[in-house]
């Protein structure tokens, strides 16, 4: 098929564009923490689909290079971050600091040293709105999950920090920013 502007429509037309909000984080679990996107306010404000390289084995042989694959890698592993939005409690941010402190407790030098086995998880959704061309529909479609990665054995690294302009403030919205590390990712696609 020649690749024109026609072609290019109706296949836009037809599998339409990923969007930047099409996103959620379903679940975080591990020891200490389980949170639930649907009765816990887990509202991420951004987050990323992490990286996966195969990392590149050579063989020389005569002058040539040979390009072999290697081990998988994953690039956000040891620092996966994730930008919340902040409930006026703080509930979210008071969580994750009991769950730091079951990682490693400070006041009596207690640490979970463990490594984090399969239950230690952060699921993420991503979703589409399905598109109808009915003159009828209601509009308000629901979306849908088409895509969830689940982050496989997750510990916490970092709740970054909540900066307040008392004196200047005008009321926005705070977030912070929690980092988790993880061992691989599973990929469920629809």
């Amino acid at each position: 098929m020649p690749a024109n502007i026609q072609t290019f429509f109706t296949q836009a037309a037809q599998k339409q564009f990923a969007r930047d909000f099409l996103f959620r984080v379903k679940q975080i679990s591990f020891p200490g923490l389980n949170l639930n996107g649907e009765t816990d306010l887990v509202y991420a404000r951004t987050g990323s689909l992490p990286t996966r390289t195969i990392e590149n084995k050579t063989v020389n042989y005569a002058g040539q290079v040979f390009n072999l694959g290697g081990r998988a890698t994953y690039g956000s592993a040891e620092g996966y971050s994730i930008e919340f939005y902040c409930d006026q409690a703080l509930d979210l941010r008071t969580k994750l600091e009991k769950a730091s402190r079951v990682a490693f407790n400070n006041e009596d030098t207690t640490a979970n040293m463990c490594m984090p086995g399969p239950e230690s998880t952060i699921t993420l959704d991503l979703l589409a709105i399905p598109c109808t061309r009915d003159i009828n529909a209601t509009s308000g479609n629901p979306l849908e999950v088409i895509k969830t990665i689940k982050l496989i054995g997750v510990g916490i690294r970092d709740i970054g920090n909540i900066d307040y302009a008392i004196a200047d403030g005008s009321g926005e919205i705070k977030t912070f920013t929690s980092t988790f590390s993880y061992h691989f990712y599973e990929d469920f696609s629809k």
